[in-house]
C-alpha cells in the first residue's frame, strides 16, 4: 500500500473513531457525572489515530516534529475550555462556542509564529494551564445529573456529526507540513460536538463541571506527545505511540482515583 493509500485510509478512519467515542462520551455524560465524562473527553481517542496513520507515512522525526506543534496547542484547547466556561455564566452555548473557537484560532496563529522547539510548546502550555486553573478555581466539579437520556440513534447521530467533522479537518490536515499538521491533529472537534448537544441534557452548572473536568483530563495528553517528542527519534515510532498511549491512559485513572478519594473525604466536593 502506498503512501497516499494511507493518507486516504487515515481520514475516514479517524472519522470513524471520532464518531464512536462522541458517542460514547455523550452516552456517559448522561449516566455519570459530569467530572467522569469530562476526564474520558480529555483522553486523546481523538488525536492518536491521526498520529497513528502519520507513523505510517513518515519516520519519528518527522512525527516528533508534528507532535511540538500538538503539545503548544493543548494550550490553546485549555484556553478554548477555559472561554467557554466563562462565557457559560451570562450567555447560551450558541453564543460561547464561536468565542471559544475564536480564542483557539487566535492561539493556534500565535503558536505557528513560535519557534518549534520542546522548550517553546511546554512554555506555552505552562502558562495556559495556569490561566485555565486561574480562571476555573471556582468552578465546582460536583453538578446534578442530566436530565433524561438521549435515545440511541440521537447519541449516534451526533458522534457520526463529529466523525464527517474530524474526517474534513484531516483531509485538510494532510496537505499541511508537520508543526501545522500537529496543530490541527489537536483541533477540537470532538469538544465542538459535545459542547453543541450538551445543553439538551445538563443545566449550565453541569456542563461547565464536565468542561472543567475535561480542562484537567488534558494532562493525559502529556504523556503521550512527550513520549512521541523524546522517544520516537531514539528507540521509533511505533514503541513511543504505544508507551505515551500508556501514559494516556495511566494519568486518566490517577485522576479519577484522587477525584474518588476527595469526594469520600468531603461528600459533595
Amino acid at each position: 500500500m502506498t503512501t497516499a493509500d494511507f493518507a486516504w485510509l487515515a481520514v475516514p478512519a479517524r472519522g470513524l473513531a471520532t464518531t464512536l467515542f462522541v458517542s460514547g462520551v455523550i452516552w456517559l455524560m448522561e449516566r455519570s457525572s459530569p467530572f467522569i465524562g469530562g476526564i474520558v473527553l480529555a483522553l486523546p481517542i481523538v488525536t492518536a489515530p491521526a498520529y497513528f496513520f502519520i507513523l505510517l507515512q513518515h519516520d519519528p522525526v518527522f512525527v516528533a516534529h508534528a507532535a511540538l506543534g500538538s503539545l503548544a496547542t493543548l494550550g490553546a484547547v485549555l484556553l478554548f475550555l477555559a472561554t467557554a466556561i466563562a462565557m457559560l455564566r451570562r450567555f447560551p452555548m450558541r453564543l460561547a462556542l464561536p468565542s471559544a473557537l475564536a480564542a483557539w484560532f487566535a492561539t493556534g496563529l500565535l503558536i505557528d509564529t513560535l519557534p518549534a522547539s520542546l522548550a517553546t510548546s511546554l512554555a506555552v502550555l505552562i502558562l495556559a494551564a495556569l490561566t485555565a486553573a486561574y480562571a476555573g478555581a471556582r468552578v465546582p466539579l460536583t453538578a446534578p445529573a442530566a436530565r433524561g437520556r438521549s435515545p440511541l440513534y440521537e447519541v449516534l447521530l451526533r458522534g457520526a456529526a463529529a466523525g464527517l467533522l474530524v474526517a474534513s479537518v484531516s483531509a485538510l490536515a494532510g496537505l499541511l507540513g508537520p508543526r501545522l499538521s500537529g496543530v490541527f491533529a489537536s483541533f477540537p472537534v470532538a469538544l465542538l460536538v459535545v459542547c453543541a448537544f450538551l445543553p439538551r441534557r445538563l443545566d449550565v452548572a453541569g456542563i461547565r463541571a464536565g468542561l472543567r473536568a475535561t480542562q484537567i483530563g488534558l494532562a493525559s495528553h502529556v504523556p503521550f506527545f512527550l513520549s512521541l517528542i523524546l522517544l520516537g527519534p531514539a528507540i521509533g515510532g511505533y514503541p513511543a505511540f504505544l508507551i505515551g498511549s500508556a501514559g494516556s491512559l495511566g494519568v486518566a485513572l490517577l485522576l479519577g482515583l484522587v477525584r474518588l478519594a476527595v469526594t469520600r473525604r468531603r461528600p459533595g466536593a
